[in-house]
């Protein structure tokens, strides 16, 4: 029976630094490396780069950039279409919202394929996923409707074929 072998713990490291250095030169990016705003900063990089690792690992199974293509266009229209959904309904002087909560279980892995999952469900117009626990996604709407509905199960689909489409490589390990 073959042992399994992660990261060795000096190439762990070097994936933790090169995290970390990715966060760290976001925040000075987007802060134009403010002075004032080198301590939290710091705090916040270390913080994204311990998450990020808790997450998705080291060792993890990879996606590759070129496999996320597919999703794309449709992050860029569920996002522009959130946008203007959410500035319609404020503006609105009727103010036409229904808030209230659906309940997702979802039967993506843990870790990364659910976050995408909650990022993605985040930009469907009028929805906001505030949390999650084990296998459910706790989805806020402006309008809790089938559309919602069927729209958070579209999107869970589409990234379950990204996720498959990886899975069938050669490196497949058995379950």
């Amino acid at each position: 029976m073959a042992a399994a072998t992660g990261p060795t713990p000096a190439r762990r490291a070097l994936f933790a630094a090169k995290r970390f250095l990715l966060f760290a030169v976001l925040w000075l990016v987007l802060t134009g490396a403010a002075p004032d705003g080198l301590g939290f900063g710091l705090a916040a990089a270390l913080a994204a780069t311990w998450l990020s690792l808790v997450l998705l690992p080291p060792g993890s199974r990879a996606v590759s950039l070129f496999s996320l293509l597919p999703l794309v266009p449709g992050f860029v229209d569920r996002s522009i279409r959130g946008g203007f959904d959410v500035a319609w309904r404020a503006l609105h002087p009727a103010l036409p919202i229904r808030p209230d909560w659906y309940v997702h279980r979802t039967r993506l892995p843990p870790g990364g394929a659910r976050v995408a999952l909650g990022s993605v469900v985040s930009l469907l117009p009028g929805t906001l996923v505030a949390g999650s626990f084990g296998d459910r996604l706790y989805v806020h709407c402006l309008t809790a409707d089938e559309a919602i509905i069927r729209s958070v199960e579209a999107e869970e689909a589409r990234i379950a074929r990204t996720l498959s489409e990886e899975d069938a490589g050669p490196e497949r390990q058995p379950r």
